[in-house]
């Protein structure tokens, strides 16, 4: 409540207006199992598109001028939210001009275009059409250039082939919740931004709940939380179905120049003076992608993890799948992989993919900086403020009594209205939905 109420008050104090071209993910719909293949379980979800912007988006079957839709399958257990397995993308056709989101869809769309306010569904069946499935390695997500047509067009397989692959057990872990994402990648918005100057193509992504029965089958749940990734998902069903985790903090990165990332963090206290703490590092749609994560720790750590996600079929299959070692250094811990220079197939987190990280010392968290470096382009770095192993620092007791409540929210918000420095959270010299999104990250770990 707090997160979706000072969000809110950014809106009010600057504004918030329909971009020019603005696809994003209306909802997820049906659900097609196709069965198990050895250990490996088949899915496609139907998603349904709706056009926020102001203009018409192109749908063009047949040319490079059309969207791609990816959808992926994670599981929440044990604390953690992992990316279980990923399709190929498919490449949308032809749309129809419905009203499924609201938005009210007027005139000006056609078979080959979407129109403003418009939507366009794709059932399940649709989406798990192999031969309408291509490689996501030949789509750069952040400028919505691909290949066209694209490798394996109209080839197919055993069932499994180019759907969402995720092992059959992963389906079946007793307690789990599980959730699908879907995302829209098109070129109409590239260099398109909102009012607040934040890209349209950062909005793309959705998440709902899923059922999954016994047999493997499934289908999705609830309501569609448009706008937001399953590492929100995680913050507002950490603690089960609709109860919200407030030790789960969500970092919103804007690579520069580039795409958006995200790093959710967590500390779960052990009760045996040991913490664990749990990163998932989310690339939605970067094309330079992320090849290192570093962590600030100033003691030993232990019981070290690393979860990632299995490419498969065509050409995506040649994507190494080396798991990234943890390096103990000086002050830090840090997961990489191979550098792009070396091996342009090696593991990095790719757009569309989640990779998680994980492990125990005995710091209590406090609010912190991890670097992440990035694959295609070595020479950038970003950070992200989380939750890391520290020394006691409450960054978001602005009042100064050692206390978080309702008036560190207002000193905040008063503080981001007058621009004053102390609300500049990202210390980037701007005041934007981001400042708000590190305070609340703050807020929710609380004090030390």
């Amino acid at each position: 409540m707090i997160r979706i109420t000072a969000i809110a008050a950014l809106a009010a104090c600057c504004g918030v207006a329909a971009a020019a071209p603005d696809v994003i993910c209306g909802s997820l719909d049906d659900v097609n199992f196709y069965g198990t293949v050895g250990d490996i379980s088949g899915y496609s979800i139907g998603t349904t598109a709706c056009n926020a912007g102001d203009v018409n988006l192109s749908w063009v079957d047949g040319t490079p001028f059309h969207p791609v839709i990816q959808v992926s399958i994670f599981r929440l257990s044990d604390g953690r939210m992992e990316q279980l397995g990923v399709t190929f993308v498919k490449h949308s056709f032809a749309s129809l001009q419905g009203n499924a989101c609201g938005f009210g869809c007027g005139s000006g769309g056609d078979f080959s275009h979407l129109g403003p306010g418009c939507s366009d569904p794709y059932g399940a069946g649709l989406n798990g059409d192999q031969g309408g499935l291509g490689p996501r390695s030949e789509i750069n997500a952040w400028d919505g250039q691909f290949t066209y047509p694209f490798t394996s067009i109209n080839s197919t397989g055993n069932s499994v082939y180019k759907r969402i692959q995720v092992k059959r057990s992963d389906m079946q872990t007793p307690g789990a919740t599980y959730f699908a994402e879907g995302q829209y990648v098109i070129k109409d918005e590239f260099g398109q931004v909102n009012s607040e100057g934040v890209p349209t193509s950062y909005n793309n992504v959705t998440y709902e709940r899923m059922n999954v029965n016994s047999s493997g089958g499934a289908s999705t749940t609830g309501a569609s939380n448009r706008e937001e990734s399953a590492m929100i998902a995680w913050q507002e069903h950490g603690l089960g179905t609709n109860m919200p985790d407030a030790r789960v903090n969500v970092a919103t990165i804007a690579v520069p120049g580039e795409g958006k990332l995200e790093v959710a963090s967590k500390a779960t206290d052990l009760g045996d003076g040991t913490w664990r703490y749990d990163y998932a590092v989310h690339n939605q749609n970067s094309h330079m992608s992320v090849a290192s994560l570093e962590v600030p720790v100033s003691g030993s750590t232990s019981d070290h993890y690393f979860h990632d996600i299995d490419y498969h079929s065509s050409v995506d299959a040649l994507i190494d799948g080396t798991d990234w070692a943890p390096v103990e250094g000086t002050g830090t811990i840090s997961w990489s992989t191979t550098p792009f220079a070396s091996n342009p197939n090696a593991n990095a987190i790719r757009w569309g993919t989640t990779y998680n990280y994980s492990f125990v010392t005995d710091a209590a968290p406090e609010m912190g900086d991890v670097t992440l470096g990035m694959w295609r382009d070595p020479g950038v770095t970003v950070s992200a403020e989380v939750v890391v192993p520290g020394a006691g620092i409450c960054e978001a007791d602005l009042t100064g009594d050692g206390d978080l409540n309702f008036f560190d929210i207002s000193a905040f918000l008063n503080a981001f209205a007058a621009e004053d420095s102390i609300a500049d959270f990202t210390d980037d010299g701007l005041f934007n939905f981001f400042d708000v999104s590190a305070f609340l990250n703050a807020f929710n770990a609380g004090c030390p």
